[in-house]
């Protein structure tokens, strides 16, 4: 896939509470640190690889008209429901 300068959205900043922060932390952390066959993009760009992720494998549950924030918490999550071991 080809990105033009146009597809570029730039910086995208949350309001997220602490708690939230906290939850978002650890699955970017964890997908950066996950050994996925010497993939560097998931070590680069973990925060697409948790969304990638969500489009194959998790559950739609964010309902349309949800906050952002709400979204990418429910998102993230999932993931370490997922991945994350005890």
């Amino acid at each position: 896939m080809e990105l033009d300068d146009d597809d570029f959205m730039g910086e995208i900043e949350f309001d997220l509470s602490p708690e939230q922060r906290k939850i978002v932390s650890r699955a970017i952390t964890l997908a950066s640190e996950m050994d996925d066959g010497g993939d560097e993009f998931i070590k680069t760009n973990p925060l697409i690889s948790i969304m990638q992720w969500w489009e194959m494998e998790g559950t739609k549950s964010a309902r349309q008209g949800d906050a952002p924030e709400v979204t990418l918490v429910e998102i993230c999550r999932q993931f370490l429901l997922s991945h994350d071991k005890p």
